[in-house]
């Protein structure tokens, strides 16, 4: 298993976006440009023609999607992808509410034509926690049985919600389950910071795929991949 790095653009002033793209992008597997941003980021044409010139994959955030079918403009939705040449998107419901049956089949027609990735779980903490693991896994299988290629774990992009609770604590138990039932290549953590990074990899080893990665923590998160910092040396050491 080869791991993902999945980074997120904030909207960040584009000759930042380039430094970080062209020093690290090698440690780039594919880039979100977050929520909506795509649509008021007034250098976003030259952000992705980058990433086109570096091959590296890139998604609108499941954000967007939401918000085209709040509009029920699905098919401006499409054309937008296709005027930007995105061969993968990113479907949610974690703030509107899609029924199962309709979810399911948004996804499959979107993955005959792009790589879905498909968000589990609430932007609301306390929704979220009152999802049982037989309704995440359940989640997780609907994507996948559906034509999703990787499920991604809601934590949003301050690591606090979803697969960490209210206050603060990280599913373990949950996250465990969920992986010995589905399997971990398909499952994509968001791992916004350096803790959840860090459990993560210790828990599930250095190849897990995770996401809502910084620009800032490219490198940093790569150190922890191979076992440079003590928050994984630890680990290793035990293991040795």
């Amino acid at each position: 298993m080869k791991s993902l790095n999945h980074i997120i653009d904030a909207s960040t002033p584009y000759s930042i976006f380039k430094a970080y793209i062209s020093s690290y992008s090698k440690y780039v597997g594919v880039l979100k440009f977050g929520w909506g941003s795509l649509l008021i980021d007034p250098e976003f044409e030259e952000k992705k023609r980058l990433l086109d010139q570096y091959k590296i994959k890139s998604t609108p955030g499941g954000t967007l999607f939401e918000y085209f079918y709040q509009q029920n403009d699905l098919n401006a939705f499409r054309d937008l992808l296709k005027r930007w040449n995105f061969c993968s998107v990113e479907l949610s419901r974690g703030t509107i509410t899609i029924s199962d049956v309709e979810y399911s089949n948004l996804i499959n027609q979107f993955s005959a034509d792009f790589t879905v990735y498909s968000e589990v779980g609430f932007k609301s903490p306390e929704l979220s926690d009152q999802m049982s693991p037989s309704d995440w896994i359940r989640s997780c299988q609907l994507s996948l049985d559906a034509g999703a290629e990787f499920v991604i774990l809601e934590a949003r992009e301050s690591g606090t919600a979803g697969i960490v609770d209210k206050d603060g604590i990280i599913k373990t138990p949950l996250l465990t389950h969920l992986v010995n039932t589905i399997g971990l290549e398909s499952v994509l953590f968001e791992a916004p910071v350096k803790a959840l990074q860090a459990h993560l990899i210790n828990l599930f080893g250095t190849d897990v795929n995770l996401g809502n990665i910084s620009l800032q923590s490219i490198l940093p998160l790569q150190a922890l991949r191979q076992r440079l910092r003590s928050d994984t040396l630890e680990t290793s050491l035990k293991s040795a």
